[in-house]
């Protein structure tokens, strides 16, 4: 009796875990994670699109962010190909090379940084997936790879050791 009282809490503890998807199309923050379109700054994304929380890494929020966003899109791969060709341009980045096909590549620079998305058609039952990786251009990064662990530069040029 005892384990199935544990086990039915679980249950509920479990069904009643947040959603790991952030819809940006109202900016609401469900989700682990309390991503949300503020956090991306003014990285142009489809309407419709959501933020795979589970699958994203990103640090810091607003135009310095780095990391990879993951996203769910939606169905129209060629709108959304032809979006990001069209709108990051207009927010200031260069395109640097694109490949478009079944898995598309974007790569952008803007200043000292730069975006790389990946699209990804999925099959018959899948969505299309993209990844934005945002991150400091190799000229702007003062990371230096030691023995004693990875090394990120800290404010004012200072070495902070994780």
């Amino acid at each position: 009796m005892k384990y199935l009282v544990i086990l039915a809490a679980l249950t509920l503890v479990g069904c009643a875990a947040p959603s790991s998807s952030v819809s940006l199309e109202n900016g609401s923050t469900q989700g682990a994670n309390r991503l949300s379109i503020d956090q991306l700054g003014r990285t142009p994304l489809p309407v419709g699109a959501k933020i795979k929380g589970t699958e994203s890494l990103i640090f810091g929020v607003g135009e310095n962010w780095v990391g990879r966003a993951v996203l769910e899109l939606p169905s129209d791969v060629n709108a959304n190909y032809s979006f990001f060709a069209d709108q990051f341009p207009r927010q200031g980045w260069t395109l640097v090379t694109a490949v478009r096909g079944k898995h598309s590549l974007l790569v952008f620079t803007r200043a000292e940084r730069s975006a790389t998305i990946e699209m990804d058609e999925g099959g018959v039952l899948g969505g299309i997936t993209a990844a934005i990786t945002m991150s400091p251009t190799g000229a702007a990064m003062n990371v230096a790879p030691t023995p004693q662990g990875l090394v990120t530069p800290g404010a004012a040029g200072n070495i902070n050791r994780k």
